[in-house]
């Protein structure tokens, strides 16, 4: 088959995105972004819109035909409400990967490349491997398998040549980042090549099945012992880069409710279990499953659920899971202003931010929610919507909490095909009011205050190693000083007053004597004379 080059591939890709574009309601952004200029032109003058009135369903249709790496690019997108129109954001979910099974041809070449063996028969990696796969999508499909042993496993193959698409379409959407950031100066705000990045390093994890099955050993480890829920178990031998074989499992997906019902499963039950076993993983683990859609959670016999599919995952250190706790306490004990507050201490909102102005803006989304009954009140939705208010006072992009908010929206979606009142909030009250009171009331205040001294500690403790450092740098000759001496004696003071300060906090800690303590507190002191002098 003859291959096209690189460059010109790539320029009749931009001439199909500008056709795609111009005859969904877009001719002006092809223009302006200077796609097949002449053509878009042209049906501009013809149709004479600017942008259609059904922006995001328009989106939505363009992303849809561009195929797989674009559809994911806008599944990530709509999230992404600090960037987008809320309508627009809640379209692009509406997304999702309509792809056609790989041929089994390229499906074996996959595996036998990886293994360097046949897939089946003699030395081959499976005693007997299914050609049909039971699920496919954009990235990769599964197929059931039988291991030389008699073991029943599931094998999620990675697509042929995927890497390699995803990686054009990738330099695809970085140059049209690039053309949005130029031609529409006005919207630098939404720092389009940086999304395209977040976007590339996130699609590029889930192209690696070995980090996947990482994934899913780490969340066996976190629920051993926790009743009602396991995972698949990772066949290491059995899984490279491009194919993850795990055992195989037998139960019926959790939006199933008639089938789950006639089962003799308890679909209140099931709900509270999702609901808490969902905030364990997001407040006492601070690691979750970050695809979480029906798809992925199956009911076994006994009525425990099964976790699959971790090829994306999230991640929350304690001090979001604090910031998370607090503001969520905050909005249900409708403190506005302590909702307000926690975001200027967790440091997401500048510090001279209006807390007034900043506590209407969160009293204006919340009190329509929380005016609901109890099931129709929605966390997820108070997420989305005060992500949308905070940009207006400039609250740094959490990509973490994002994630968090979009598994929020399909659990809290679970929770109500199971059972119509359900609120997860209210479930899994008991785990979250457990967490709360262990890690915000007076024992986790004082761990917080210790861990904080702790990081300072060894800050300092790095202090002696770091001016070393310095000093040997400057005998060989490769720092050199201007002849300002205000420079070098604020570096030097800089230096003392950190010592000084790491010394005193060490003193405190080991009940030194008085005579300690005051020269160690001389010393800062003489280090913060150092580094505002101007002589």
């Amino acid at each position: 088959m003859i291959r096209l080059p690189s460059n010109l591939r790539r320029n009749l890709r931009l001439m199909r995105i500008g056709h795609i574009l111009a005859t969904h309601g877009m001719a002006a952004l092809a223009v302006r972004m200077r796609l097949f200029y002449p053509y878009v032109w042209l049906v501009q003058l013809f149709r004479g819109d600017d942008l259609p009135k059904d922006l995001g369903a328009q989106i939505r249709l363009v992303l849809e035909e561009l195929g797989p790496t674009f559809i994911k690019f806008g599944q990530m997108l709509s999230t992404r409400v600090d960037l987008l129109p809320l309508d627009v954001a809640l379209e692009l979910k509406k997304l999702q990967d309509n792809v056609p099974p790989e041929p089994i041809a390229k499906v074996r070449r996959v595996i036998e490349q990886s293994f360097k063996k046949p897939v089946t028969g003699e030395g081959g990696v499976f005693a007997a491997f299914d050609e049909t796969p039971v699920a496919a999508a954009s990235i990769a499909q599964v197929h059931f398998a039988e291991l030389k042993d008699g073991r029943h496993v599931a094998v999620k193959v990675r697509r042929d040549h995927i890497s390699r698409t995803i990686e054009s379409d990738l330099a695809i959407l970085k140059l049209l980042a690039g053309l949005f950031d130029r031609y529409f100066p006005e919207y630098h705000r939404l720092k389009a090549p940086q999304v395209i990045e977040e976007f590339a390093v996130t699609i590029r994890g889930e192209l690696n099945l070995r980090a996947e099955a990482a994934h899913a050993s780490r969340f066996a480890e976190n629920f051993a012992g926790v009743e009602g829920v396991r995972v698949p178990e990772v066949m290491w031998d059995y899984t490279q880069t491009e194919v993850l074989t795990t055992e195989r499992i037998s139960g019926i997906p959790i939006d199933e409710k008639e089938k789950l019902e006639a089962a003799g499963h308890d679909c209140l039950k099931l709900c509270e279990r999702a609901a808490t076993q969902f905030f364990r993983m997001v407040f006492v683990d601070g690691y979750f499953h970050a695809d979480m859609h029906p798809g992925n959670i199956f009911v076994a016999d006994n009525g425990d659920l099964i976790f699959i599919d971790f090829g994306i995952v999230g991640r929350l250190d304690i001090r979001s899971r604090r910031y998370i706790a607090s503001m969520l306490l905050a909005f249900l004990q409708e403190d506005y202003r302590r909702a307000a507050e926690v975001h200027v201490e967790a440091g997401y909102v500048p510090a001279n931010t209006d807390i007034s102005a900043f506590e209407d803006a969160l009293r204006e989304i919340a009190v329509p929610i929380f005016n609901r009954p109890l099931g129709d009140i929605s966390i997820a939705e108070l997420l989305l919507s005060m992500f949308a208010v905070t940009e207006r006072f400039k609250m740094e992009t959490q990509p973490q909490l994002l994630l968090l908010q979009k598994t929020m929206v399909v659990i809290e979606g679970v929770a109500r095909e199971l059972a119509d009142q359900a609120n997860v909030w209210m479930l899994a009250r008991p785990l979250i009011t457990e967490w709360v009171s262990r890690h915000m009331g007076p024992v986790g205040r004082a761990e917080a205050i210790g861990e904080e001294i702790h990081g300072q500690l060894r800050d300092w403790m790095q202090l002696p190693a770091k001016i070393d450092s310095v000093l040997s740098r400057i005998d060989e000759g490769s720092v050199t000083f201007t002849s300002e001496p205000s420079r070098l004696s604020t570096a030097i003071g800089a230096m003392l007053s950190a010592a000084g300060g790491g010394w005193l906090v060490w003193n405190s800690a080991n009940d030194a004597g008085s005579g300690l303590l005051l020269l160690s507190a001389a010393l800062m002191g003489l280090g913060f004379v150092l580094a505002v002098s101007r002589t």
